[in-house]
């Protein structure tokens, strides 16, 4: 009787203790490791070009990873557009931009926030967030260079290789001399420097966001700031160049997760 009775006391207790621990394995579960730190590399597709990035997070929380950010770019102009054309008694085929005067490379240094809003199991599933990002740029600007005729002997068009100045504004744009673009490695000393600022917006998707693996895509908007105009095209009564830049993008991050 008193093993009956002792029995019915302690059945509720185990019970409960069994509903604990269900309860936190399924926490377990939902949850996964907490790893501290975290590093991914990127590749990012915008309206204007392209570029490749590397974050370095620590993980606050399950939820918030603050990380430092460093991107470099290449982006273009909005008005820029590759000329198609049969040079003028070479009769051959060739493509250029015709106006583009530099290379335009932002470099950006930032730190930001990603949190996630919602759970879910590690084993299936997304997570759903977003990213809050900002800090300075440097655009680098190396000149775009362009084989021009210069002469000819009656047997043979002499071309030449040529950077826009101010000097020779007429004949960087004259179609009628303009051959085909130059060499993309020559102009290295000739490089200059605009700083600027950038912030950037997006919502962030990833694939078991508690587990070791950083596996993750975004899409938001970027704003980059500079403290003048950039010179990538040749400007004209009715086009200046930008010093602020808005574009939406894709972004693709893989990576890891440790303590």
């Amino acid at each position: 009787m008193k093993n009956i009775i002792l029995f019915i006391l302690l059945f509720p207790l185990v019970l409960f203790s069994q509903k604990q621990d269900l309860t936190q394995n399924k926490y377990l579960r939902i949850k996964g490791i907490v790893y501290k730190n975290e590093l991914s590399i990127e590749a990012k597709l915008n309206t204007l070009g392209f570029s490749l990035g590397i974050n370095k997070g620590k993980i606050i929380s399950y939820h918030t990873t603050r990380y430092y950010h460093f991107e470099v770019a290449f982006m273009k102009s909005f008005k820029e557009k590759k000329t198609n054309l049969v040079s003028t008694g070479l009769n051959v085929y060739n493509k250029y931009s015709y106006g583009k005067v530099n290379y335009f490379f932002p470099i950006r240094l930032g730190m930001g926030t990603k949190r996630f809003l919602s759970e879910k199991d590690t084993n299936k599933g997304v997570a759903v967030g977003y990213s809050i990002e900002g800090g300075v740029d440097l655009a680098v600007l190396k000149p775009y260079y362009i084989y021009v005729k210069s002469g000819s002997d009656g047997h043979s068009i002499f071309l030449n290789q040529i950077r826009y100045t101010e000097e020779n504004r007429d004949i960087f744009i004259d179609e009628n001399l303009i051959y085909d673009r130059g060499s993309f490695f020559k102009g290295f000393n000739h490089l200059s420097f605009i700083p600027g600022i950038h912030v950037n917006a997006a919502a962030h998707f990833a694939i078991k966001a508690y587990e070791k693996p950083v596996f993750a895509f975004e899409t938001g908007v970027m704003i980059d700031a500079f403290i003048k105009r950039v010179p990538i095209m040749v400007e004209t009564t009715g086009f200046k160049n930008n010093f602020i830049f808005i574009n939406v993008f894709i972004n693709v991050l893989l990576g890891k997760r440790w303590n």
